[in-house]
């Protein structure tokens, strides 16, 4: 299948975003008003971060990423992501919009998180510098979108994108630091999860804009066809983390560690090694960069094992209770509910509303 077979973003897309996050929203909205937040099945025995943060950490740091592979063609001039800048900056607006709101609609009072977190200035606290660098951040997207994107004979918004960079660094650093700084989560405290967060991040952005790229089809999928080749490292980056982690928890017997147990007896787990090695593969190698088809393949899987990575991630560090023996015995049981998993739905749906309009209103193209 060549890429100029491959269904288009555009007016239809649109409609189907839409349709997508109005049914799923009116959902997940009624289940808030009947149950509140019981309609998660996040618990007061230590596990507080459900689904719901997952979606909202694993759109957030591909947004990032997308903004990141933007500045690879804006800023830093690689030639091979200078015609999918205007396409990464669109999609990085697009999921950081899905992912905010899963965010919102996790939180029993999103609006005052907005005033109350900034205001209170707990300056050693990486949420306060994350507030704000997310607030930069969204600010340099959106002006890069209406004075770039928006118009086609607008030159390349270098200033803005530079500050976007930095911002979007930043918005990873410090959503990193969340987890690696908590010294009673053994699982996240480790000095090189800010690292492995900012790879995946970047792959994770990088594989949505080469995937809305080949679907694009034309000079963009061959564009995405050439830009594919960096995929390659950084799936093989992302492998080496996980693997490493994997052995070191395995290994060790400090307690909190033992989680690793439950990780790596997951098939979850090993469709997440199996996905990003045979992603591995079709980007490393010159034929399989040729075809669309295997492309679209190869980012699909990245993401699905990305999105697979993150729950592991966010979840797992959470399973063993910081008081054993207290109120629960052996490591803690979560399965998301219904409403979390229709509450990512709707989070992908109005992400994907919004990119299929840019996509049929605005030149997104080289």
């Amino acid at each position: 299948m060549s890429a100029a077979t491959l269904p288009r973003a555009g007016s239809a897309g649109f409609a189907i975003g839409v349709v997508g996050f109005l049914v799923t929203g009116a959902w997940v909205i009624w289940q808030l008003m009947t149950q509140g937040h019981a309609a998660y099945n996040t618990t007061s025995n230590g596990l507080m971060w459900g689904l719901p943060i997952v979606t909202y950490d694993f759109l957030l740091m591909s947004s990032c990423g997308a903004a990141l592979t933007a500045a690879l063609g804006i800023v830093f001039g690689v030639k091979d992501f200078e015609p999918l800048a205007r396409r990464a900056t669109w999609i990085a607006l697009a999921l950081l919009v899905g992912g905010v709101l899963a965010l919102f609609l996790e939180l029993g009072n999103p609006i005052r998180s907005l005033y109350a977190i900034p205001l209170n200035f707990q300056v050693k606290a990486p949420l306060f510098w994350k507030v704000l660098a997310v607030g930069v951040y969204a600010l340099c997207l959106l002006l890069m979108a209406a004075n770039w994107i928006a118009k086609r004979d607008a030159g390349k918004p270098g200033g803005v994108a530079t500050i976007g960079a930095i911002a979007a660094l930043a918005v990873v650093f410090t959503g990193a630091l969340m987890f690696a700084t908590l010294s009673m989560r053994p699982f996240w405290h480790s000095g090189e999860v800010p690292v492995m967060i900012l790879v995946e991040a970047l792959l994770g952005g990088m594989a949505f804009t080469l995937l809305a790229a080949q679907l694009a089809g034309g000079t963009d999928a061959q564009a995405a066809g050439h830009a594919a080749r960096w995929v390659a490292p950084l799936a093989f980056l992302t492998l080496l983390f996980v693997a490493g982690r994997a052995i070191v928890g395995l290994a060790s017997n400090l307690d909190g560690l033992q989680v690793w147990n439950k990780v790596v007896g997951s098939v979850w787990f090993w469709i997440e090694i199996a996905f990003l090695v045979v992603a591995l593969w079709l980007t490393a190698t010159a034929a399989n960069r040729a075809s669309g088809g295997m492309q679209t393949l190869a980012m699909i899987l990245v993401i699905v094992a990305l999105a697979i990575g993150k729950y592991e991630f966010v979840i797992a560090g959470q399973l063993v209770p910081l008081f054993k023996g207290s109120w629960v015995h052996g490591l803690i049981r979560y399965a998301p509910s219904a409403t979390e998993w229709v509450l990512a739905a709707m989070s992908a749906f109005l992400a994907y509303a919004v990119y299929a309009f840019g996509a049929s209103r605005f030149r997104l193209g080289g």
